[in-house]
């Protein structure tokens, strides 16, 4: 079940166009597995999801310098290969948060040159810290600086090595579909520093300036604002995290001359990224490359979810579909959601489903929990789509309520595959077609696919109820 990039498409190896639909998997805590974690993949399969971003650690990987953890690599290959046997592509995704495990998850004590600065241990939102914690700015400075660990070795030195091992470990998981070398990249330092400039800039036109407290500016100062933090943030992009991205396509290049396989390098941008500041990354000429971007509305992560902009969120994406675009690359929505279980959650689900669906972009909801297969509140994140098609996809679009499909199709000849959660009881196109039903797993379930042949090459409408 191999995927190939191909322009902006995968394509699986029959050349059909794969839409990707799933969810994140971040155990955070070590030993970084879920107890009993293959019980959720018939539910991963019921719900539709061929797609997981499984996070890794480097910490786990790497828990002295220079000592890789076979085991642990062993452990996440078990998973991987789970995964291929239910249909389901993967993304490795190297996951931080602050920076480090001892704060949240992401480098070993050891690679964590912290210097034992101050850290704040009750922030308001967890990622306050970033900005709050002279620890962690120093940790990432120091990062990003290559300074050596207590083997005398660079930590960026150490951590391309590490990649190098991992993508030999997994050359044979035919379906993980590209490697991912940090979750959302801090720059230390320079986020403090452009923060405190664009404030003080700010505050020189309007003294009561705060951009905590909404009540103390106008929106074009907000935009003001922003511009300062954007332009610098695109130059460090630009620089230190694509001398990164070179740095671990290199690693990628050398474990495929072991393998005789180089794994796609997955991008997004810098952790603000995940907001409605750009990204200055740019194409890799050396290596696949697959676009990845995050994106929340302000409330993430904080008990104001009924205040959810889906205003800002539609324009966040619109940002994101520009930068895609002009990179020309595979895209998958790679961290959204991170809703709580409310009365509220499926609607903004939907919302979300529906600007990938407009984009035809892959998907990765942010993030899986054991007992979310048995909430109904997240009962909308199984939802109709073109797991694969014959030709060029158009357009598709899933009505919940309606329990209705449709999608158009520039059609060849070949097996299209869709994935509905109903029991369809109506197909129709303009152009001929053949098609059968199968149950997903369950045959008391309506979980069905749809296996779909278009007699005739042209464009077609398909319409299913």
């Amino acid at each position: 079940m191999k995927l190939t990039v191909n322009g902006t498409k995968f394509l699986d190896e029959n050349g059909r166009e794969v839409i990707l639909h799933g969810l994140n998997v971040l155990c955070r805590k070590a030993p970084h597995f879920y107890p009993e974690f293959e019980k959720a993949f018939p539910y991963f399969k019921q719900a539709g999801f061929n797609l997981l971003r499984f996070g890794i650690f480097w910490r786990a990987v790497e828990p002295e310098p220079g000592v890789i953890d076979e085991e642990y690599l062993q452990h996440v290959k078990k998973i991987l290969q789970l995964a291929e046997k239910y249909g389901i592509y993967i993304m490795i995704d190297m996951h931080q948060d602050l920076f480090a495990d001892k704060y949240i998850d992401g480098a070993p004590d050891w690679a964590c040159l912290d210097e034992g600065l101050y850290h704040p241990e009750n922030c308001t939102i967890w990622y306050q810290a970033y900005l709050e914690s002279d620890a962690i700015i120093r940790a990432a400075d120091n990062f990003w600086a290559n300074k050596p660990a207590s083997d005398g070795i660079g930590l960026l030195d150490h951590y391309e090595k590490m990649w190098q091992k991992i993508a030999e470990v997994f050359a044979d998981c035919e379906n993980v579909i590209g490697l991912e070398p940090m979750n959302e990249p801090f720059m230390g330092s320079v986020a403090r520093q452009v923060f405190g400039e664009a404030t003080m800039a700010a505050m020189q036109k309007n003294p009561s300036f705060s951009l905590t407290d909404p009540s103390t500016y106008e929106p074009q100062e907000v935009a003001a604002f922003m511009g300062i933090v954007a332009g610098k943030f695109l130059e460090w992009d630009k620089t230190v995290l694509m001398d990164f991205y070179h740095r671990i396509a290199r690693a990628l290049i050398r474990a495929g001359e072991v393998t005789g396989r180089v794994f796609p390098l997955i991008t997004g941008g810098n952790i603000y990224c995940s907001t409605d500041l750009p990204t200055g990354i740019s194409r890799l000429d050396e290596i696949q490359q697959i676009y990845a971007p995050h994106g929340y509305d302000s409330v993430v992560d904080s008990d104001r979810y009924e205040n959810y902009n889906k205003d800002n969120v539609e324009r966040l994406y619109a940002n994101k579909k520009l930068t895609a675009d002009a990179l020309a690359l595979p895209t998958i929505a790679a961290e959204w959601g991170a809703f709580p279980s409310k009365d509220f959650t499926n609607d903004l689900i939907r919302f979300m489903n529906g600007i990938v669906e407009q984009n035809l972009w892959g998907s990765a909801y942010c993030e899986y929990h054991p007992g979310m297969e048995k909430d109904p509140n997240f009962a909308s994140l199984s939802r109709a789509y073109p797991r694969a098609v014959c030709g060029h996809l158009g357009s598709y679009h899933y009505d919940e309520k309606a329990a209705a499909f449709t999608m158009h199709l520039e059609a060849k000849p070949g097996m299209n595959l869709i994935y509905l959660p109903f029991t369809p009881a109506m197909v129709t196109a303009n152009l001929p077609i053949r098609y059968e039903t199968e149950s997903v797993s369950d045959p008391e379930s309506p979980q069905t696919y749809l296996k779909l042949q278009v007699l005739e090459e042209g464009p077609v409408t398909v319409s299913i109820r």
